[in-house]
């Protein structure tokens, strides 16, 4: 879980302040959460995984999940361009 977020973070610019706002968190504990010192709650799932987009059973599947599946969200700087 924490590779897929910190994948996702990385790939859509966002960044721990980000998320941990969405969760009501600070930065700090995000940080925690993020290299395995603190467990995540299993109410984050579905505000980590709307907040990129997803649905909770992908964003536990995992990253290479979510990517082979095409359902990765779009890349920082990629709105408004079309994949060839």
């Amino acid at each position: 879980m924490n590779e897929t977020i910190r994948l996702l973070m990385t790939r859509t610019g966002k960044r721990q302040v980000d998320v941990a706002g969405v969760l009501g968190i600070t930065r700090a504990s995000l940080s925690q959460r993020l290299l395995g010192n603190s467990n995540w709650k299993l109410n984050d799932l579905p505000k980590v995984a709307d907040f990129f987009g997803l649905t909770v059973s992908e964003l536990i599947s995992g990253y290479a999940a979510i990517a082979t599946a095409d359902r990765l969200p779009p890349a920082k700087g990629s709105e408004g361009q079309t994949r060839i």
